[in-house]
């Protein structure tokens, strides 16, 4: 059994590139024979065994005529290279895979009506192509958010699903920051800041600011000289560290995590906050909410910000009493040998 992993880039960049990347190496040290079919290989894999293809970069944009072009150029190498040993997991939108991994929130989802053009077209086309394609026999969400647009919007592939495998977390090697009641620093990270729920977090924390005046907001990810609509005498408050290279930095000076987002495939940031004991308050449309353990500190996005305001301090008063909740993380190792185990159960048909 021979399993190939096709991913657009591969290598330590984020995201389901990161997933594929760690995934990779991991299996490669359970003793899994994998090779890796991509576009552009990012970092290099960790064992020498694992063989690497890189079919040459195609256009960016349009995204749904970047999908078309690799899916194509895919399924010539499939066809040229693949045997009955072989197992094809998909991390894109292609349509000569056996296994597929699904990192992100389906399109146009919920369903709403939108103007006939192309690119609507196209874009639900190769996501119906990737789910329902005839080859496949295993779906995998990477978070039951996934699991349940997917059961909704494509019932006929119901029967494919698996039980979602989130992503793993890689050790954080940060120092432990000292609590101060009187000064909170509440953090929030994320690129797409509209999306992720900044707007949201900035007033959960001005409501905070009425009991508790010198608590401060720690935000990275984003350009430093964005407008994110802060007043000016709230500027002394807040930190923006903009993209910083390493998490870590971010993570030393906050003492909780607050990402409201309105929609979230998952949010890995939330299990690496968990994974080095900083709280996370964030809504139920992130699928990392089910990492949560008893999921108190989940919220939906629709929530007034009263809700999100005291649900803010009941985490301080924990934080206080260095108190926090248990969190269901899982290594990368553990990720790998649940992957394993579902590449025999497709190889045997079991």
């Amino acid at each position: 059994m021979k399993i190939v992993q096709v991913v657009k880039r591969f290598g330590l960049c984020g995201g389901m590139e990161e997933y594929a990347y760690r995934l990779t190496n991991e299996l490669s040290a359970l003793g899994v024979k994998v090779i890796v079919v991509c576009e552009e290989m990012v970092s290099e894999p960790k064992d020498s065994e694992i063989e690497t293809f890189e079919l040459g970069k195609s256009l960016k944009k349009p995204r749904w005529l970047s999908h078309l072009l690799f899916a194509k150029k895919v399924r010539c190498w499939v066809m040229k290279n693949a045997d009955k040993n072989t197992i094809v997991h998909s991390h894109e939108r292609i349509d000569c895979h056996n296994v597929s991994t699904i990192h992100s929130t389906l399109y146009n989802f919920p369903p709403k009506r939108k103007f006939p053009s192309l690119r609507n077209y196209c874009n639900e086309f190769i996501e119906r192509r990737e789910l329902n394609c005839a080859s496949v026999k295993r779906i995998i969400p990477v978070s039951g958010v996934i699991t349940d647009q997917i059961s909704y919007k494509y019932s006929n592939s119901r029967h494919k699903l698996v039980s979602p495998i989130p992503p793993g977390v890689s050790p954080l090697n940060t120092k432990k920051k000292e609590f101060d009641p009187e000064v909170p620093i509440i953090g929030f990270m994320g690129k797409e800041w509209k999306r992720k729920g900044l707007p949201k977090a900035i007033e959960t924390w001005r409501e905070l600011r009425k009991e508790t005046p010198s608590a401060k907001l720690c935000l990275a990810g984003f350009s430093t000289d964005t407008d994110i609509g802060l007043k000016e005498e709230e500027l002394r408050f807040v930190k923006i560290l903009g993209y910083v290279k390493s998490k870590e930095t971010f993570f030393e000076q906050i003492d909780i995590l607050i990402h409201p987002a309105q929609k979230e495939a998952f949010g890995m940031v939330i299990a690496e906050s968990l994974s080095i004991g900083i709280p996370v308050l964030c809504s139920s449309e992130t699928g990392a909410s089910e990492l949560l353990n008893p999921p108190k500190s989940s919220l939906s996005y629709d929530d007034p910000i009263s809700a999100w305001h005291n649900e803010l301090k009941k985490e301080l008063l924990l934080l206080r009493n260095n108190l926090q909740h248990e969190a269901k993380l899982s290594s990368w190792r553990d990720v790998a040998e649940d992957y394993r185990t579902l590449y025999q159960q497709v190889f045997y048909g079991t």
